[in-house]
């Protein structure tokens, strides 16, 4: 798994995700000036409130706002502009986590949404990448530095998977040919649309949430970009994309077009009461 940077000392923690308003742009402020908006869904009260504290340990400026359960995180996605979402999988209800998942790609909501299960099975973690997660946590693994890597990566636009998933060899490539030297996005010469594409498909996004985003055809997407994204990349689906971006530890910026207009940069808001 590549070696994740430390995460910088930071500010104070602040209390809660900010509301939305009328205007704004999804290009934030550096990093150092931004406000990182997380929704934390986990039935588990405890298990929520020891999650919540040590995600402000590890980056303190966090915005972090919580759900107990399907129902309760989809009025939070309306009520807040979330950066990305730690979404359980088994919320203990009718509705799982990858329902609240399915909703937030129908939606075409430009979140990322990292997914946490007990298991970190092959099935599972390809299930949820192919239903629009960019990144997967188990709990399994168990300690504050897998979330510590996981939370830096994230911040970073990269995208984190379990280490049995980078481990496992690419399809249709011998275990022999798998090392390879470090690279970075600028091996892969792309232009800056098919970086702006490959932003959205890390986040999770389907062909038709893309285009949304981007103000071009579902086609262009599917028939121009993402096969040239494959072709770049040397593998045949989209989730074996995401899979070698994280593997390769790629961190793709964040595009700088105009998002869609109900959504801003929740600093730009007052605080809930």
């Amino acid at each position: 798994m590549p070696t994740s940077a430390r995460l910088a000392t930071a500010a104070p923690p602040a209390s809660s995700a900010q509301p939305l308003s009328e205007a704004g742009a999804l290009e934030a402020a550096p990093r150092a000036e931004q406000t990182t908006n997380v929704l934390l869904v986990e039935d588990q009260s405890l298990v929520r409130a020891g999650m919540k504290t040590m995600l402000h340990v590890m980056e303190p400026t966090l915005q972090i706002t919580e759900a107990g359960s399907y129902d309760e995180a989809l009025r939070k996605l309306e009520q807040y502009k979330i950066d990305f979402v730690l979404l359980d999988i088994d919320l203990r209800s009718e509705k799982s986590g990858l329902d609240l998942l399915a909703h937030v790609r129908e939606q075409g909501l430009p979140v990322k949404v990292i997914m946490l299960s007990a298991s970190d099975d092959r099935d599972t973690v390809m299930h949820c990448i192919a239903s629009g997660a960019s990144g997967y946590i188990a709990k399994s693994s168990g300690n504050e530095s897998v979330f510590a890597e996981a939370l830096n990566t994230v911040l970073n636009d990269g995208v984190f998977l379990p280490a049995s998933i980078l481990a496992m060899p690419r399809s249709g490539v011998a275990a022999t040919q798998q090392a390879s030297p470090q690279k970075t996005l600028a091996d892969f010469a792309l232009s800056p649309r098919m970086t702006e594409v490959l932003y959205y498909l890390c986040q999770g996004l389907p062909n038709k949430g893309i285009a949304r985003q981007m103000g071009i055809s579902e086609g262009t997407v599917r028939k121009t970009y993402v096969s040239e994204l494959l072709r770049h990349f040397k593998v045949a689906r989209r989730t074996e994309l995401i899979i070698e971006v994280s593997r390769l530890g790629l961190r793709v910026p964040r595009p700088i077009s105009p998002p869609n207009p109900g959504l801003t940069d929740a600093t730009q808001a007052p605080h809930p009461a």
